[in-house]
């Protein structure tokens, strides 16, 4: 049997364990799906030509610029679209852009304990708009390399240069996921080709 010091400070212990695997095993809230952590916008200005080839247009010449030109090229074959890079009609060009959400650094602090033979303390950090704590878990704010907001934006053009379609998705990651990020936006995006869509969520196949 426990000392009633050790009682005191084992039950402490246990309380706070407890608290912390419940704000963790809390479900998502607003709906959220954990499944589908990607977002498209999409906006048709004009009707797509059913028959016309596509040329996907890389920003620049890297290779990880020809390795998502090459995704979305697959995604655009998927949809049933021929695709051209000489003679195509219609321009595809693409845009990609990364920015940090995340930060590197030990566990958050959600609080602390400190116990002896005969008292125990516990300090929970259960709300606070300054420190990591059990309702909102790790402030994104700091430096590191955590995880980050992948963007894609497609936009189609017919040969006058007119502007037919335009699509945005972004998707959270982490940095070495980055082709496959890109290939799972180009997907979602060229489902919706032609069309207008609004906040989508969109899963990584």
């Amino acid at each position: 049997m426990f000392a009633p010091g050790r009682r005191k400070a084992a039950c402490a212990v246990f309380a706070f364990v407890a608290l912390v695997l419940t704000a963790r095993a809390a479900p998502a809230q607003d709906g959220a799906d954990l499944r589908a952590p990607g977002r498209l916008n999409a906006q048709a200005f004009r009707d797509v030509p059913a028959d016309g080839s596509i040329r996907v247009q890389p920003y620049d010449d890297t290779r990880d610029s020809r390795r998502i030109q090459q995704a979305i090229e697959r995604a655009v074959e998927r949809k049933g679209r021929h695709v051209d890079n000489k003679a195509g009609t219609l321009a595809l060009n693409f845009e990609t852009g990364v920015q940090q959400i995340g930060r590197t650094g030990p566990p958050p602090s959600l609080g602390s304990i400190q116990a002896d033979r005969d008292d125990a303390r516990v300090r929970l950090n259960l709300y606070s708009t300054s420190e990591d704590n059990l309702v909102t878990g790790r402030r994104s704010e700091g430096g590191g390399s955590g995880s980050v907001k992948f963007t894609l934006t497609l936009s189609l053009d017919d040969s006058k240069g007119t502007r037919l379609w335009q699509g945005t998705a972004t998707l959270l990651g982490t940095p070495n996921d980055e082709i496959g990020a890109y290939a799972s936006m180009a997907r979602a995006l060229i489902d919706e080709f032609g069309q207008t869509a609004r906040q989508k969520p969109f899963r990584i196949d």
